[in-house]
């Protein structure tokens, strides 16, 4: 990477990640979204047994051991579930090892296991915050590899690290003390992830994750007044810090395009990459300046509405007459409700019809798999009969070739006629009946050798 590259890379990291030494989020974060005891380890998280890794939850704790001294690991959760504003907490254990420099962490707004923000400690009582990207890590504080020594912070064995974040600003907590602040712009949601530094091993007590308590403005009943003036004094507050954010958020990125314009001047190559990142920061500020142009205007309406609706009220209240107005919104309000209420039991009614079609179709499936069987064993009899029936027509061609043999006998010059010539029919029955009788014959031989041998036993015993 050239040089000049370089110093503008430092520049805008210095531009997106702006260090302060006061606690800057003042949200209050009380709404559980995340309860992570590792109890149940591979519901959401694998256990992992392989030449580089072996990752085990057991005991209440998920215990991780990278055993690779080339590079660390992220790991991810399986429900993959992005956050934006959230406080996190966690519990890491370093456990005894040869390597005195291991390392843990928390990967932050991941879309993948090689993006994101990761907050990493160590046993050597450093931290360290770095931006991570898919090919490299540019560390948002401190020098060379961004490591902070930070001794009256840290312990060598158990640290709690707590993160709060609001509106991509970010204040980091170890160990119940207030450490630093710092920003990133470019990251507004993503996953929450751990991770494990290069031959080091430790283990996760808990991960827990809590949101801000919100009103949800489309299930605020609107019966009074006063409701409705808190419900669009609610939404202007709302837009209102929509384009504050905005207004951040477009003056960081004019800073960040200010310094690549100047990083782009001073090259007097004029490199590529500089110009499209200086046009994708140019391409959006104009894209949030027109956003936050609508939302003014969104704002100015619901401003004039709310505004029509106080004189109406203040007319209301002042005695004019406005009494048919009131009559036609209490009937429309009245009108709504019966058309719900048919609407809710028409609901009901197919509910019902639902609930007997699907037990109807219950049965007649049942009745289904009765039929399937029957017919399945009426098809092994019927194989077995056709099996019996290909044994008797063997057996027929066998007695027909043995009447043909004698017949051709007899038919020889040397041969004595018989006393009276029997037709092909009777030679077959005659075939037939001692066919039988050899059958009956062995049949009684072998009943009398059983009992024989019955008999036998029962006097050796």
């Amino acid at each position: 990477m050239p040089a000049k590259m370089k110093k503008l890379f430092v520049l805008l990291n210095c531009a997106v990640g702006i260090l302060s030494f006061g606690q800057e989020v003042q949200k209050d974060f009380t709404k559980i979204l995340l309860d992570e005891n590792f109890n149940n380890g591979d519901k959401n998280w694998n256990s992992t047994f392989n030449v580089d890794n072996l990752f085990i939850a057991q005991n209440g704790y998920y215990e991780l051991f990278r055993r690779s001294k080339k590079s660390g690991y992220f790991l991810l959760p399986n429900d993959k579930i992005e956050y934006g504003s959230f406080e996190l907490e966690t519990s890491i254990t370093f456990a005894e090892h040869d390597n005195r420099k291991q390392s843990a962490g928390i990967l932050l707004m991941a879309k993948d296991n090689s993006s994101g923000l990761l907050v990493e400690i160590n046993q050597k009582k450093e931290f360290r915050i770095m931006r991570i990207y898919n090919d490299r890590q540019v560390p948002k504080m401190g020098g060379g590899n961004g490591w902070v020594k930070a001794p009256a912070y840290l312990t060598k064995t158990l640290n709690v690290i707590t993160i709060k974040t609001y509106d991509k600003v970010y204040d980091l907590f170890i160990n119940g003390q207030f450490v630093v602040s710092f920003t990133e712009i470019e990251l507004n949601k993503g996953m929450v992830g751990l991770y494990i530094g290069a031959d080091s091993k430790a283990k996760y007590d808990y991960l827990r994750i809590k949101g801000e308590e919100k009103t949800d403005l489309t299930t605020i009943e609107v019966n009074t007044n006063k409701e409705e003036e808190k419900s669009f004094t609610q939404i202007i507050i709302n837009l209102k810090n929509q384009i504050n954010k905005k207004d951040k958020e477009i003056d960081e990125l004019k800073s960040k395009l200010k310094l690549a314009n100047n990083g782009a001047i001073n090259n007097s190559n004029k490199d590529t990459g500089i110009i499209n990142e200086r046009n994708k920061l140019a391409a959006k500020v104009n894209q949030l300046e027109s956003e936050n142009q609508d939302m003014q205007l969104q704002l100015i309406a619901l401003e004039e509405e709310k505004k029509k609706l106080e004189d109406f009220k203040a007319s209301v209240q002042a005695g004019q007459e406005n009494g048919d107005i009131i009559i036609n919104l209490t009937n429309m309000v009245s009108n709504q409700k019966t058309k719900i209420e048919e609407l809710e039991q028409k609901n009901k009614s197919l509910n019902d019809e639902n609930n007997g079609l699907f037990l109807e179709t219950k049965d007649l499936t049942k009745q289904l798999d009765i039929r399937i069987n029957a017919l399945t064993s009426e098809q092994a009899k019927n194989i077995r009969m056709k099996y019996e029936l290909d044994s008797l027509k063997k057996l027929v061609m066998g007695l027909n070739d043995t009447i043909k043999a004698k017949n051709a006998l007899l038919k020889k010059p040397d041969s004595t006629p018989p006393a009276k010539e029997l037709s092909d029919e009777e030679q077959l029955q005659q075939l037939i009946e001692k066919e039988r009788q050899e059958r009956i014959r062995r049949k009684e031989e072998e009943e009398k050798k059983k009992k024989e041998e019955e008999e036998k036993a029962k006097g050796n015993n």
